[in-house]
């Protein structure tokens, strides 16, 4: 009987260590596939404030060779045209920008969108932005833009 209640002691050792440690395997993956999204948010905040300042060179850096952009009225913008920042620009009043969502293509790349109230574009007042990024060497860059108006809200 003792080696019976030996057995089902050490059985029950190792299914609950079993048990803990892959559950705290799930926890690290749940850890790690949450901060992606809060790394590619900062790394979208921090590119919108960039391009507010007037940072020339930030965005020149942050934007991918072969970067494409569409416009609101469909225009297509390539990447010198994009990164133009003029200095001589009075600084705008910065859009309100709201409901950030990221869905991760792979470890390299993802579309990070949001929606934005841009104070200073009357006629495109209403935004929906979105934005693929790659990481490339280590570093995330703005690879494709695409600026749709909100519907609901469209030249009010």
């Amino acid at each position: 009987m003792s080696k019976t209640l030996a057995t089902i002691i050490c059985l029950t050792v190792l299914f609950t260590s079993s048990v803990s440690s892959g559950a705290q395997g799930k926890s690290n993956q749940q850890a790690a596939a949450s901060a992606f999204p809060q790394e590619l948010v900062a790394v979208q905040k921090e590119f919108i404030a960039a391009r507010e300042r007037g940072d020339a060179e930030y965005v020149k850096n942050a934007v991918a060779s072969g970067f494409t952009g569409i416009e609101t009225n469909g225009e297509k913008t390539d990447r010198a045209e994009f990164i133009g920042v003029r200095p001589d620009e009075k600084p705008a009043e910065s859009p309100m920008l709201y409901d950030f969502r990221v869905i991760q293509l792979d470890e390299n790349c993802a579309v990070v969108t949001y929606n934005g109230v841009f104070p200073n574009n009357p006629r495109d007042r209403y935004q929906h932005v979105s934005d693929v990024w790659v990481n490339e060497d280590g570093h995330w860059k703005l690879k494709f833009q695409q600026i749709t108006l909100n519907l609901w809200s469209a030249h009010d």
